[in-house]
Formats: C-alpha cells, sequence, structure tokens
C-alpha cells in the first residue's frame, strides 16, 4: 500500500476543542506514575527486560511529540490537525508489535502471538 492511499481524515472542529487539556492530563498521569515507580523500584532491583523496554519506548515516545513540538512553536508553526487515518494506528501498531510481554504480563494485546500450523489431514 502505498503512503497516497490512506484516508484522509476530515477536520471537525468539535473534535480538536481541549487537546492541549487532554495532553496535560495525561502527561501529570504519567508524571504521577513515574515518582510511584521511582518510590518502589530499589537501586540494585533487577527489571524484566519486557518492562525495562516498555519504559524506554515511552521515553523515546515522549522525546519525540516533545521536539514535534518545541520545533513547531519555534518556526511560529500552529501544529496541524489534518492527519492520515492510519498515523496513530501506525505507531501504536509498530510498538505493540515489538513487544513479548514477560511474566505477570498476561494476555495483553502487547504480547507477540506465535500462531499454531494446523496440518491437513
Amino acid at each position: 500500500m502505498k503512503t497516497t492511499d490512506f484516508i484522509k481524515e476530515e477536520f471537525d472542529s468539535s473534535e480538536y476543542n481541549d487537546e492541549a487539556g487532554m495532553v496535560k492530563t495525561n502527561l501529570h498521569t504519567i508524571a504521577r506514575m513515574c515518582k510511584v515507580l521511582d518510590k518502589h523500584l530499589e537501586d540494585d532491583e533487577n527489571m524484566a527486560e519486557w518492562a525495562q523496554e516498555k519504559i524506554a519506548v515511552v521515553k523515546s515516545m515522549i522525546v519525540t511529540v516533545t521536539d514535534y513540538i518545541i520545533s513547531q512553536h519555534e518556526q511560529g508553526i500552529q501544529p496541524t490537525v489534518s492527519e492520515d487515518a492510519s498515523a496513530g494506528a501506525t505507531g501504536s501498531g509498530a510498538v505493540a508489535t515489538s513487544m513479548d510481554g514477560g511474566a505477570g504480563f498476561g494476555k495483553s494485546i502487547f504480547m507477540k502471538r506465535n500462531p499454531t500450523k494446523v496440518k491437513k489431514k
């Protein structure tokens, strides 16, 4: 599929009315959970690789979005709201399929599945 094959999302002004407020709420939640996690981690504690990877991915995503917003503001550009309909799904899928979960992770959507081959009789 070519990039030009994606369906463009129609601009709906009612959809874009409090993005900054929603982002700030999410950032406060992330900051709060970081403090809680930091409090519960011992300096010499081992952590499962899947958990380390998730923290690294979140860090990378926050850095990417922050750099984007700062660059847009420095250039005097209002960040665009007309995106490809697949933009969020593509990014999320890339993250979701890159992690294989781990002990205690349950049947999460983030875990890779090993398809079972069915033998034909």
